[in-house]
């Protein structure tokens, strides 16, 4: 009988660990609080995120192509520089940005971000993470008024490409990230309600970060 009771209360707390892992475990995508569990199929993504480490100020902008080619005349997985400075693109707007990224783990990055728009004086606030969960590459910003989520894969040794999709309303977004040890460029692009995806986009983005 003593040993029947042992092994039901070892069975027990096997059980209620097993459980408590599992709730542990799901932790929202768009959760910028809590570090998801570390398994197996995160651990050859460990400090990909660990370069951005540090404090970088720069300039992004977001420019307009008041007239957009055809979608297949360029290719838009492997974006250069050209494209948001080739003529007729509109400046839309022009941000002063400081970035703040602080490793928690090897998987698990917090930022801060201040976006400074010098047309109307202000600054607005946002933070979030890069972080890995269930075998992908995520970073989550929470902005005053809306939360971005962005998945992610390595291109190299130092290129992040950041993607999303969303039908209702359409939101695509891709930005090609490239971090150096003095430098973090961003190229991206994205298309939204209203924009013909059999064009290319209408809506570009430039980012140039100096450490500091």
């Amino acid at each position: 009988m003593m040993l029947q009771f042992k092994l039901f209360r070892f069975t027990l707390i096997l059980s209620f660990g097993l459980m408590l892992g599992s709730c542990q475990n799901q932790i929202a995508i768009d959760d910028i609080e809590n570090a998801p569990i570390t398994t197996s199929e995160d651990e050859t993504f460990a400090n990909v995120f660990k370069k951005l480490d540090g404090k970088w100020k720069g300039n992004f902008i977001v420019i307009k192509d008041i007239d957009p080619l055809l979608a297949t005349s360029i290719d838009l997985e492997n974006l250069k520089l050209d494209y948001v400075t080739k003529p007729g693109l509109s400046l839309i707007n022009n941000i002063e940005v400081t970035q703040t990224y602080t490793s928690d783990s090897p998987y698990f990055q917090r930022v801060q971000i201040y976006d400074y728009y010098p047309m109307n004086k202000k600054t607005i606030p946002s933070e979030g993470v890069n972080k890995i969960q269930d075998g992908k590459m995520w970073c989550v910003v929470k902005k005053p008024d809306e939360t971005i989520i962005h998945e992610g894969s390595l291109r190299g040794k130092n290129t992040i490409i950041w993607q999303s999709q969303q039908e209702d309303p359409q939101r695509i977004e891709y930005f090609q990230e490239t971090v150096s040890d003095s430098t973090y460029e961003i190229i991206g692009y994205g298309y939204y309600e209203g924009h013909r995806t059999d064009l290319a986009p209408q809506t570009w983005f430039y980012g140039n970060y100096i450490r500091q």
